[in-house]
């Protein structure tokens, strides 16, 4: 019994994921992750009161996805090496299809003004952590002078971001399967 309630609860998640990654938090209905999900309205309120519920939890899933990422950095490496590992480990898997959460994150984000107040918060609270990631590496490159100081700490993660966004939207600014092109252009600017 447990195991059907996890599994059921997962399909609800994974409906949600990919319909607020799809379409927007806005315009996913209960109805729609309730029919993607193949499962019961009474299914999705056992496990969830209400829409904005599973889109904080995404979040917060979100949030613990891309902490992996960070955390499982070897710690033997210098941090530009930390920061190129980050890269492409986030490139490779958005572009794998099976991981929709930067798709996710910028689909929910541009909907940010529209949003209710708690999930306004966690992903206000997710891009604070996620940018003080980027903060952190490029402070400790420029310390150890692995990068140039051209550009402000600030500048540098701002730009980052800023490719890494350009390249989930559009997939058609480098060639998908050259991760390396993209990472190359990023060190190479900063």
């Amino acid at each position: 019994m447990t195991a059907d309630k996890i599994t059921t609860r997962q399909k609800i998640i994974a409906a949600a994921k990919n319909l607020f990654g799809t379409h927007g938090y806005n315009e996913a209905t209960i109805d729609d992750i309730i029919t993607a999900a193949g499962v019961t309205k009474g299914a999705f309120y056992h496990y969830f009161k209400s829409k904005e519920a599973i889109c904080t939890e995404i979040i917060d899933d979100v949030k613990k996805d891309y902490q992996n990422i960070f955390d499982s950095l070897p710690k033997d490496i210098n941090p530009l090496e930390k920061l190129k590992t980050a890269i492409k480990q986030i490139l490779e898997l958005n572009c794998s299809g099976q991981w929709v959460n930067c798709k996710l994150v910028l689909h929910i984000s541009t909907q940010a003004h529209l949003l209710q107040s708690p999930i306004k918060q966690k992903l206000d609270g997710f891009w604070k952590w996620y940018i003080d990631q980027y903060r952190e590496l490029i402070t400790q490159c420029r310390d150890l002078n692995l990068t140039g100081k051209k550009f402000s700490v600030q500048q540098q993660v701002d730009f980052i971001i800023s490719v890494l966004i350009g390249n989930i939207w559009t997939k058609t600014v480098f060639d998908s399967n050259s991760d390396s092109e993209i990472i190359d252009y990023i060190v190479g600017k900063l």
